[in-house]
């Protein structure tokens, strides 16, 4: 039949409700075919739009003070969606605690994003989760949301000094070296988020009634990726401490150094929660340094204010690779199921933080049993 088909009609009906049609025993036999055709076509199309998901860990460090109620941030994860929240400290003064909003903002933005059957927008979803949220607990929070549109597109939604991180990696030259290796150079920042502040260390923070509205505050973006492109989302304990183009040490340490055969897969981690780890020991240990000429210290130099040293707060990382395909892909499941580090998605401190260097040391990744087309 396919042989037969001209250009097929544009209105592409549910492929059920096409099948049925089809087998209708009173229709011409032209009918049949155009219909035939259009069926064809449908399925085809869905066969040409391949998936994209995220493989990701997340590690969090509340404030030395705060650890015994969980911190103030909050993260809600899954295979197309990551989000972060920063609850204000200052609601502790009122008798409240921060972190339960913020972790009711999470869940509720990733929930009704995962029961979105009406095709709402990042702002929709995110407005109704604030509103939701605030219902039950007074509070208000920072909020970054970054959701994978299509196979080739991140949409983001930012409100607020929590943000995101858009990296590339290049895969070493084809030189017959079985010892190639990736060196800081091949890894790009393509993008990093602007904090939206009112004032410095004033950010824009959802909250209900007691903050500001999704539509005016958030700040919007789609960004084309490319198969095994990293994202890293955080708070802004990471980002007042450690510069956004300094992450490369800890995200390099813990990739497949190897030139693998299938270069597709050849930048995989060898851990997802190692480098978020990584990345939140180096902040959460520059927090605490009188002497960092810090991030935060230069935007206070910036307005006449002095200020010198790292900024200690509530640290959130959640390092993430997208991929085109199957998400039961065994390739990239192995390296989120078989992590060395933490097996766990989201990993909280609630004890003392280890060095950077008490970290495992990166170990090559295990090889992934062939499995049988059926």
């Amino acid at each position: 039949v396919q042989g037969n088909c001209a250009q097929p009609s544009p209105l592409l009906m549910d492929t059920s409700a096409l099948t049925n049609t089809i087998t209708q025993q009173r229709m011409t036999t032209s009918r049949r075919r155009l219909l035939l055709c259009t069926l064809l076509a449908a399925l085809s199309a869905t066969r040409a739009q391949p998936g994209a998901y995220f493989r990701h860990k997340t590690v969090l460090i509340p404030h030395d003070d705060k650890k015994f109620r969980g911190g103030e941030d909050a993260a809600s994860t899954s295979d197309t969606m990551l989000v972060v929240a920063d609850g204000v400290g200052g609601w502790a003064r009122h008798g409240v605690n921060p972190g339960l909003f913020s972790r009711k903002l999470t869940s509720t933005v990733l929930k009704l994003d995962e029961e979105n059957t009406k095709n709402s927008t990042l702002v929709e979803i995110v407005h109704t989760a604030n509103w939701r949220s605030a219902r039950e607990h007074l509070g208000s929070a920072t909020c970054t949301v970054v959701k994978i549109q299509g196979w080739d597109t991140i949409s983001t939604l930012n409100v607020g000094d929590s943000g995101y991180a858009h990296f590339r990696v290049a895969a070493p030259a084809d030189d017959g070296d079985d010892d190639a290796t990736l060196d800081p150079s091949s890894l790009q920042l393509l993008f990093e988020s602007v904090p939206g502040q009112k004032g410095f260390n004033y950010p824009y923070q959802l909250g209900g009634k007691n903050g500001d509205q999704v539509a005016d505050a958030a700040v919007l973006a789609d960004h084309k990726f490319e198969h095994g492109d990293v994202i890293v989302t955080f708070s802004d304990g990471v980002s007042d401490n450690l510069f956004i183009k300094n992450f490369d040490k800890c995200l390099l340490s813990y990739m497949d150094k190897s030139a693998a055969a299938d270069k597709d897969w050849a930048n995989l981690f060898t851990s997802y929660s190692l480098p978020a780890d990584c990345i939140a020991r180096t902040a959460y240990f520059l927090g605490k340094d009188p002497t960092l000429d810090s991030p935060f210290a230069q935007g206070a130099r910036k307005i006449g204010k002095r200020y010198h040293g790292g900024k200690h707060d509530d640290i959130t990382v959640t390092v993430a690779q997208v991929f085109i395909g199957d998400p039961t892909d065994a390739e990239t499941m192995g390296v989120v199921e078989d992590d060395p580090h933490y097996s766990d998605s989201i990993h909280i401190y609630t004890g003392p933080v280890g060095t950077v260097e008490d970290l495992p040391k990166p170990a090559p990744r295990k090889p992934v049993a062939a499995h049988t087309e059926l």
